[in-house]
């Protein structure tokens, strides 16, 4: 059984003294102050992400650190030992535990609490069955520590002065005398270093995970700005990234160039198919009768590709590519779950059947014949729009056949027939908030991928934050989306960053923390490399610098010793006549 040893600190918020978190729970008690500090289930989410991720992945004995908010955590992989005299803890006894129970060692009688996570903590620890060595009530131990301290000798008469903790000018009751009571008095013996306490996985979990396939084959190495993504119904990953690579020129001489790289990895991260060499692409669009469509930037989008091999395929019956051809900048495309294409082109709502006919938006027979032409916002659309009013417009289509409209700051869903499930307005914190990136799973929830935030809908309208940014340590800008059937979803950044959460928001994969092939570089052409050339060139600067610095020296000279000749000549012209006229004059 992997276990990680956990120490959690934070700062108390009323006495803003260091504190111990030694267990893990909503309410723990300050050891100084005895006030209460609330930890909230989605910041202990948070912070244990990176030990449950990271713990089958680390060396035994090896020890990180990472921290949320105020909670700082320092995580160690070791086996769970006594607190008393650290025997290591049988793995037999801690599986015995069904509840919660009280192990006591055999060497040292010291009890330890064992316990079964919590059910609102299942989520964010699903590979974890029991945890060890937490403080089992830690009120009652701050009451403890606050009974030994809770009276204070009067300097003057010596009766007790009681005091809560907090306010140190106190009142004699027996001679009225003021009384202030010193930190080091009040803190006497109740404060706590941090414990370890343990997590325990479940036994099925190997130790030193392998490298997922597709880090190891370089797909998670790509240049810049994050990739365009999609994920089909099987959990499938699509990317088009864009990466560099050296190689050698007409004359031999090293040169660096990008290519823009299609592939598709499935949910165990194993390389199903690669492309390289394509034209940059500016969408992923994803039919569900297994074909993808690659939209390019200013030129006519590439045929509809096999979702099994990424290559063009005949018979594929989806709606010809040539119909996005003239889309703009500004528009948006999404594949339903019939396989027809819902474009919306500008304000107005487009739908292109398999065959290339357009067809009504939405189902006549739904509508009544009758649709929603007015143009308004996502909150005051009415059943079966056919345009809508907002600046940063998308269109998606969830994989129950659900479509959303949204705009900056409004979302509505519809179903398949057009009738309106919701419109609500997105909360926001940013002034400009910019809603760039969405995606839906089978239920009905929409995510919405902001600056600084990643925003959950349910199917009823209502909203929850699953990750931020500054919380969770994700980039604050640029990301891109892809959200899987089952929700669980994908991040994406710049420089090969990519995270995966489970649907409660559990850490399954970040490609930052997993062992990378070398990059290619000048060395691999048989070219020096980037150090060897930079040294190589200053030393020829220097002695290109050191070669003219001789040819001035040399060029000084030369002219000395033309102005050694000159300058008396010069003289001699300029004294002559007036040396011929005094002559002259004399005689």
């Amino acid at each position: 059984m992997i276990s990680v040893a956990m120490k959690v600190h934070t700062e108390c918020g009323t006495c803003r003294l260091p504190m111990p978190v030694n267990t893990l729970a909503r309410e723990v008690s300050c050891t100084s102050c005895g006030r209460p500090a609330t930890v909230a289930v989605d910041l202990w989410q948070a912070l244990l992400r990176h030990p449950t991720y990271d713990g089958p992945k680390m060396l035994p004995n090896e020890g990180r650190s990472t921290s949320t908010g105020k909670l700082s955590v320092t995580y160690t992989r070791r086996a769970a030992t006594c607190h008393g005299c650290e025997k290591e803890i049988p793995v037999e006894s801690i599986r015995e535990v069904r509840d919660q129970a009280t192990l006591t060692c055999d060497r040292c009688a010291k009890r330890t609490w064992v316990r079964k996570v919590p059910v609102e903590l299942a989520e964010a620890l699903p590979n974890i069955t029991h945890l060890v060595g937490e403080d089992p009530d830690p009120a009652v131990t701050a009451s403890a520590g606050a009974a030994e301290a809770a009276t204070f000798p009067c300097p003057q008469c010596g009766s007790p002065v009681p005091f809560d903790g907090v306010n140190r000018a106190c009142t004699c009751r027996f001679c009225s005398a003021s009384v202030h009571v010193p930190d080091e008095f009040v803190y006497r013996g109740r404060r706590k270093v941090a414990a370890s306490w343990f997590l325990c996985f479940d036994p099925s979990i190997a130790g030193r995970a392998p490298a997922a396939q597709a880090v190891a084959a370089g797909l998670f190495d790509w240049e810049d700005e994050p990739p365009e993504v999609a994920v089909d119904a099987d959990g499938n990953l699509y990317c088009a990234t864009k990466q560099g690579r050296w190689f050698s020129g007409k004359n031999f001489e090293p040169k660096f160039r990008f290519d823009h790289v299609l592939w598709s990895v499935d949910p165990l991260l194993r390389v199903r198919w690669i492309q390289r060499g394509r034209p940059r692409a500016k969408r992923l669009v994803l039919s569900p009768k297994g074909a993808l469509l690659v939209t390019v930037q200013n030129k006519s989008p590439q045929p509809w590709l096999s979702s099994e091999t990424g290559m063009p395929e005949d018979g594929i019956e989806c709606a010809p590519p040539g119909i996005v051809e003239q889309l703009g900048g500004g528009d948006d495309l999404t594949c339903c779950v019939d396989g027809s294409l819902l474009i919306l082109e500008g304000n107005k709502l487009r739908r292109i059947a398999s065959n290339g006919v357009e067809i009504p938006v939405w189902p006549p027979s739904a509508s009544g014949g009758h649709a929603d032409n007015g143009l308004r916002g996502p909150c005051e659309l009415a059943d079966h729009p056919v345009q809508m009013r907002g600046g940063g417009a998308r269109v998606h289509c969830g994989p129950d056949g659900s479509v959303y409209l949204i705009s900056w700051d409004e979302i509505a869903r519809f179903d398949a027939s057009g009738r309106k499930m919701y419109g609500v307005a997105i909360s926001s914190d940013s002034p400009v908030p910019i809603y760039c990136n969405l995606g839906a799973d089978v239920h009905g929830n929409v995510y919405l991928l902001r600056h600084e935030q990643l925003v959950r809908i349910s199917a009823r309208g209502e909203q929850s934050v699953v990750l931020e940014s500054k919380r969770d340590g994700l980039p604050r800008y640029n990301m891109t989306l892809a959200v899987c059937p089952d929700g669980a979803f994908w991040l994406f950044g710049k420089d090969g960053l990519a995270w995966k959460f489970g649907p409660g928001g559990t850490l399954l994969f970040d490609s930052g923390k997993e062992p990378r092939p070398r990059k290619s570089s000048r060395e691999d052409l048989g070219f020096p490399s980037d150090s060897e050339f930079m040294a190589s060139f200053k030393k020829a600067c220097a002695q290109q610098a050191e070669q003219r610095r001789r040819e001035e020296e040399e060029r000084i000279k030369i002219d000395r010793r033309y102005l050694a000749i000159f300058v008396p000549c010069i003289v001699i012209l300029l004294v002559a006549p007036f040396v011929l006229v005094v002559w002259l004059m004399i005689r």
